[in-house]
């Protein structure tokens, strides 16, 4: 349409350029033994300057792949609730390809156009992307068989004898292509692992195909001057707030399983530790959470305990918000004849929605740990790092069913609500402004609401908590059986 390129903007593009490093890290290529290293090194050097880096924008290209893939992997963040699998099970995958395929011409003389078409090789750009690893591509081409068509009076039997697959084996071939891609994520393989190179030596099975793998966009919290430091540890995300390089980490729960053979024996090993994978407005934070600020020296079962009955306590305040949803619609439908009608159905709808919503849709819980102290030096990076790794001798069923830790840069409330609401998005949908809310204990909320700490004034007090509110940030507040009625609800 050239109405529309005529109107074309570039500025959505501006992410691609600024994407840093891109280096050419693996590559897979099947080629015939006797091709030369050099014959080798040029077509590796033809496939990274075709596929557009840091030239024109193509459509079909490594660049519409990659922001395909952005776009599916955002897509499916949307559409998943929960915070880890936002972070940990969420990937964008997409494929832009110019596939030629032979060329059946019934017996008819090739035109210069078909000759020059036949001639060119099929290619394809796959992208996957995910929170957690950033952008990985495949830049695949197919062999158009042994010299291509260049004979001026090229017959079918010449287009046969060549050997070049039909459009519909290029499509399969590339179908198969992005199932194994999907297949290398779930499975945490690289390039070189004998489970992938038999797969893919037998879906790229002719001499002149090729596959090269490049990483794009690391995920931030990879790279750090600290070398000392693994990457993603929670010790490397609390360095980043020290050093004023971030303001808010987030810090996942994440499992490893392996594989291990040994005498003939599989055995599956499976291993839990705690990474750092975002930092600020990266964090994929879902709305309407539940912060559980504390020191966590060592997290137990008190901090475990408040923050499942702040979890039900939300639940029980989403299905009233819901509930009043249900009930404004039911009386928009009560002017209609069928208001009857309409009311029962929407019962039946109401009772669904509560049914799903308790059992899917659990508050996502985050065990909030400032890094920095009002008037104390900051907690040292290797002693953040143990106290988080104590919340795996935690029993996991005991722990929220979505649950994470954020390190910030705010000692005070006031800050911790700056920096979150400016990150955690809003759902008017939802029936209530709420973003976050604090899960505190009563000794905490007592100084909350002490005009003390707002310079001995209760206007002060009230303005601040005011500014809260505006905001969405709410609070649920938990005692001790001893300070209330035995048997009462947080």
């Amino acid at each position: 349409d050239e109405s529309s390129d005529n109107e074309y903007d570039s500025s959505w593009f501006i992410e691609l350029q600024s994407m840093g490093e891109k280096r050419l890290d693996k590559s897979f290529s099947v080629v015939s033994s006797s091709a030369s290293d050099e014959d080798n090194n040029n077509k590796m050097t033809s496939k990274t300057e075709s596929s557009g880096i840091g030239g024109s924008f193509h459509f079909c290209s490594t660049e519409a792949a990659i922001l395909l893939s952005k776009a599916a992997l955002n897509r499916s963040m949307q559409l998943s609730p929960r915070f880890q699998d936002k972070s940990l099970h969420c990937i964008g995958v997409a494929c832009t390809s110019s596939l030629v395929g032979k060329l059946l011409t019934d017996g008819v003389e090739l035109t210069e156009k078909e000759r020059r078409m036949s001639a060119r090789k099929s290619k394809a750009f796959i992208a996957c992307t995910t929170s957690k690893n950033g952008t990985w591509a495949w830049d695949v081409e197919l062999s158009c068989g042994e010299n291509g068509i260049k004979q001026k009076d090229c017959s079918v039997a010449d287009v046969a004898s060549i050997g070049r697959r039909t459009r519909s084996q290029e499509e399969t071939i590339v179908s198969n292509l992005i199932l194994l891609s999907m297949l290398k994520h779930r499975e945490d393989l690289d390039m070189t692992h004998d489970k992938m190179t038999s797969m893919m030596s037998r879906i790229l099975n002719r001499e002149g195909d090729a596959i090269n793998e490049r990483f794009f966009g690391q995920n931030q919290l990879s790279k750090s001057m600290h070398v000392d430091m693994p990457s993603n540890s929670p010790a490397l995300g609390a360095q980043k707030i020290i050093d004023g390089e971030a303001n808010i980490v987030a810090v996942v729960p994440v499992q490893s399983i392996f594989s291990e053979i040994s005498n003939s024996d599989k055995q599956i090993r499976e291993t839990h530790e705690m990474q750092s994978l975002f930092a600020d407005n990266l964090i994929p934070l879902p709305n309407d959470v539940l912060i559980v600020p504390g020191s966590f020296n060592p997290p137990h079962h008190g901090h475990i305990a408040l923050a499942n009955a702040a979890v039900a306590a939300l639940q029980r305040l989403r299905l009233e918000d819901e509930s009043n949803i249900a009930k404004s619609y039911s009386r928009y439908s009560s002017h209609s004849s069928n208001s009857s009608i309409s009311s029962s159905i929407l019962d039946s709808i109401w009772t669904t929605v509560q049914k799903h919503s308790i059992k899917e849709n659990q508050p996502a819980v985050f065990f909030e740990l400032s890094v920095t102290n009002a008037d104390k030096p900051p907690l040292d990076p290797s002693e953040v790092e143990r106290r988080l790794n104590l919340f795996l001798e935690l029993p996991p069923s005991d722990l929220p069913n979505d649950w994470g830790v954020i390190l910030t840069n705010a000692p005070l409330f006031s800050q911790k609500t700056s920096i979150l609401s400016e990150i955690i998005p809003g759902d008017p949908s939802s029936g209530s402004n709420r973003k976050l809310t604090f899960v505190l204990g009563t000794d905490t909320f007592v100084r909350i609401i002490n005009p003390k700490y707002y310079e001995n004034s209760e206007d002060n007090m009230v303005a601040a908590l005011t500014a809260m509110k505006e905001r969405g940030v709410h609070f649920i507040v938990g005692g001790r059986l001893e300070q209330g009625i035995q048997g009462e609800r947080p």
